[in-house]
Parts: structure tokens; sequence; C-alpha cells
């Protein structure tokens, strides 16, 4: 779309649908733009094939007993030594619903703390974009995917690791100026796998004033582009989902 079919587009929104609040609207704009100029579908994949062929990736299994900084205590849980990230522990579970099997023995990620997974968007050509970060972790099939704008856990984001603070995490952590939270929802992650681990699922929109420094692994989609590369498996990941869902159209 023209920025003229974009203005047109807008007010036909507005005229359809009174009772829209003025992001409703650009956000139903965002999921009809196919191809936006900044960066059109085609050039998204270039995009992301480069940054797959820039990235070296090498898994190898050891035992538990040898990871760094991670213990086996005597009762065989899985601790890091900072008593920090999480643990993993065996639990036994019993159920009075007489639906589902009564007992059952697992392992369970025991994590008791609040991540934030956040999305940052800024009107880019006049069209509410979303910051999406191309993002590789272990258990990827395809290396990069794409994931959301800032991901991290409270160990993560505190520096226990001793890395650098993760990109963007100012946004959703501090009362920037200008800032518009568009959504803020505590969501609970994976209760069959994480015990006591929740999510701050967060998107938070930035005025097109804001100068945002963007690294090379990041770029900017519509909603439209988004729904779109839904349909590619293993592209769009699990946090990535999660956050998008929690949009609604008031």
């Amino acid at each position: 779309m023209k920025n003229t079919e974009i203005a047109l587009s807008r007010t036909k929104i507005a005229e359809n649908f009174p009772e829209l609040s003025e992001i409703g609207i650009e956000l139903i704009l965002s999921s009809m733009v196919e191809e936006h100029p900044e960066l059109s579908t085609a050039e998204f994949f270039t995009w992301l094939d480069d940054l797959n062929k820039s990235v070296t990736f090498d898994i190898e299994f050891v035992p538990l007993t040898e990871l760094k900084n991670w213990n086996v205590d005597e009762l065989g849980n899985v601790r890091h030594e900072s008593g920090k990230f999480f643990s993993i522990q065996g639990i036994r579970v019993k159920s009075a619903n007489q639906n589902v099997v009564k007992e059952w023995d697992q392992p369970i990620i025991n994590q008791p703390e609040v991540g934030f997974l956040g999305i940052l968007c800024q009107k880019r050509g006049d069209v509410l974009c979303f910051l999406m970060q191309g993002k590789i972790e272990p258990g990827n099939v395809n290396k990069i995917q794409l994931s959301p704008t800032l991901q991290a856990t409270k160990s993560n984001f505190m520096q226990v690791h001793g890395g650098n603070v993760p990109k963007f995490l100012e946004y959703f952590k501090d009362e920037v100026e200008g800032r518009k939270i568009i959504v803020d929802q505590l969501q609970s992650e994976q209760g069959a796998r994480f015990l006591r681990k929740r999510n701050r699922n967060m998107i938070i929109e930035m005025p097109a004033s804001t100068n945002l420094e963007v690294p090379d692994n990041f770029c900017w989609l519509t909603l439209n582009q988004l729904k779109y590369l839904l349909s590619y498996p293993n592209l769009i990941n699990m946090d990535t989902r999660t956050v998008l869902s929690c949009i609604q159209i008031v």
C-alpha cells in the first residue's frame, strides 16, 4: 500500500467501526498491509537466509555432572550453583479427576520467577510494525526462529549468567517517555513442564519519533506479514505466538 491508500484505509476502518480505539484501528490496518515497503516478505526471507548463513551453531551432549556451574544434589535434583535460573526436580502428582491418570511421577523445571516476553511496535511508513528478533536456541530444528523483541527470564535480565543486559529491556521494565502499553498480561508457562514459572507478556508502542537502534538480527514486520509467516513450520517461535495471542481489538 502507498501512504495515500493507507490513509484511505484508516479512514474507512474508522467510519465502519466507530467504536474502535485509535490503537484498534492501527492494529487492523497493520493486519491488512500485505507488503510493507520497508521490508517485503520476499526481502524478509532473504534476510532470514543471510542470518542463518552467518550463524555457526554446535551442540554437544555431555553428562549432567560435567555441566559448568551446575550440580546434581544428593536427591538427584539439578541446580545452578548461584541458586538462580531453575532446578530440575522430581515430583509425584495425584489427581482427583476421574478422567485422567490418577497418579504419576515426572521431572519438572522449578523456576519460581517472572520473565519478560515483549514486542516493541512503532509506526514505520505510517503503518504499525512489530520488532521481531531472529533468535537461535539449542532446541530449534532450523536454527533461526522469530522471537519477541525481548525474551528473557528474571535470571537473564538480572545478569546472573554474567552476560550483557538483554537488548531493549528498558522499554518494558522502566517508565520510558512516550511509551504506550497495548498488552500487559501475566501468563503461566507450560504448567506441565514448569513449576511456578510465569511471563509478563507485553506489547509496547513507541512514538515514530523515537530513534530505536536496531541490530542486524532484528526486523520490522506488519501484523499481516506475521500472520502469513505463521503458516511456515518452525518459523514463529512459541513465545512470539503467545504474545501475539494477547492482542485484543477494542
